[in-house]
């Protein structure tokens, strides 16, 4: 094995954010159904993932020093497929994500970063550390495995893959654009840092539970959809409001959770929303890479939807499309030493309410029609249930038109009861809105 480069500033983020228990992975699912019946055995399954291994390097590397300054990516020779593919006997979407989210990486093993697990029904769910991707990489990764599915003939189902050397994984993301911060952000963290908790905008946001002193992964999951009807009317009235489906999200969640709010001395909410940075870095849309940042806000607690607010909102992070790479530049002021940043917020206020990321809409690719396979229902979901925001709203549109949200909160960071309120209340208002 070899050393392919050292990890970088955001990477190092999620590599240490894993290595000390506070994060297990991201989850990209997607049902493959076949038009003669076919089930999505071995002999289907390991051809294609042959083929989609030899296409991204970032499924053929390890983690080497994971625990110091010199992390780095270190490449695979050969990949035994039986070692990363489980066959489940249910199809317990929820459940199978739920226990996914429950288990970290060997990170000390011979092993790559991701595993796959396949449902009865025909989902399979991509498991992959997040230093080797976002959200977006899992669709790219389940955009290849369609394609070569569609091409593959069944019946080779050798499990063992010698990687291509000629593959080459993507530099990090401050190697392709300029995340450092301006002199003016560096100064307004600074002096954040000596103000008293009180006047900050976070002594009046309810976050929920605090994070636990004591680590540990432990998942909630709910599964909520939308059909291709109700989402087709409701971008139309996004659109007609100069709202996005992101923003209108937002809006709503923020009215929704107001309502849950459950002491009147919370004036505001913490909110994130997860921003791509391919665009800024001219990346495309069917690699893996970690590409991705986040827009904080500090919205107010207000209970009724405004359409006006939406499109304000989706105004504002149109604006921050490439400003918010300085979030990822922030890290450069912890000089490489992630880890106390991280152990400092143990059993300490929380510092998100929710956080969103929409992975947009999935089509199905140029093999549409050219084979047997279609894909239907895709889930995105991720962890980072101990520091993270309270609760996670995980949005992904599929190639039938329909939405899929999982809801995804560590059972430590907020009450099972307030997110089964929030998505019963969330339907109701999204349908609500239709026109």
């Amino acid at each position: 094995m070899s050393p392919l480069r050292p990890v970088g500033l955001f990477e190092n983020y999620h590599v240490v954010r894993h290595f000390l228990g506070l994060d297990s992975c991201v989850v990209v699912s997607a049902r493959y159904v076949s038009a003669d019946g076919a089930s999505l055995n071995k002999a289907h399954l390991f051809p294609a993932l042959r083929k989609v291994v030899a296409t991204h390097r970032a499924l053929s590397v390890k983690l080497q020093d994971e625990n110091s300054k010199q992390a780095a990516f270190v490449n695979l020779e050969t990949i035994d497929l039986s070692l990363l593919a489980q066959f489940s006997g249910h199809d317990d979407l929820e459940t199978a994500i739920k226990g996914q989210l429950s288990r970290r990486f060997d990170t000390n093993s011979e092993l790559p970063l991701w595993r796959v697990e396949v449902l009865r029904d025909g989902t399979v769910i991509l498991a992959y550390h997040h230093a080797i991707g976002d959200g977006l990489s899992g669709v790219a990764v389940h955009q290849s495995f369609s394609a070569a599915l569609q091409d593959s003939i069944a019946g080779d189902d050798s499990s063992l893959v010698a990687i291509p050397q000629s593959l080459s994984l993507l530099p990090p993301i401050e190697a392709v654009t300029n995340v450092r911060p301006s002199i003016l952000k560096v100064i307004k963290t600074v002096l954040a840092l000596f103000l008293p908790a009180s006047w900050t905008a976070l002594s009046t946001a309810w976050t929920a539970n605090p994070v636990p002193q004591t680590p540990e992964i432990k998942p909630g999951v709910k599964l909520i959809s939308f059909t291709r009807e109700e989402m087709a009317s409701f971008a139309a009235t996004c659109r007609s409001h100069g709202a996005t489906l992101t923003s209108a999200f937002y809006i709503l969640t923020v009215a929704t959770l107001s309502r849950l709010v459950p002491a009147p001395q919370y004036k505001t909410l913490s909110a994130f929303v997860a921003v791509s940075l391919r665009t800024a870095a001219a990346a495309p849309a069917d690699v893996m890479c970690d590409y991705v940042a986040a827009h904080h806000t500090h919205p107010a607690v207000h209970p009724a939807f405004q359409w006006p607010a939406a499109a304000h909102y989706a105004a504002e992070l149109q604006r921050q499309k490439h400003a918010v790479r300085e979030e990822v530049g922030m890290l450069y002021l912890l000089f490489g030493d992630v880890a106390p940043f991280f152990r400092g917020m143990l059993g300490k206020k929380r510092g998100g309410t929710f956080e969103i990321s929409n992975a947009g809409r999935v089509t199905s690719g140029t093999h549409a029609g050219a084979g047997p396979w279609r894909i239907e229902r895709m889930v995105f979901a991720q962890s980072d249930l101990v520091v993270g925001a309270a609760l996670k709203i995980n949005v992904i549109g599929d190639p039938t038109g329909a939405v899929n949200i999982a809801l995804t909160w560590g059972e430590d960071a907020i009450d099972e009861a307030v997110v089964e309120d929030f998505a019963a209340q969330f339907q109701d208002g999204l349908r609500a809105l239709i026109v």
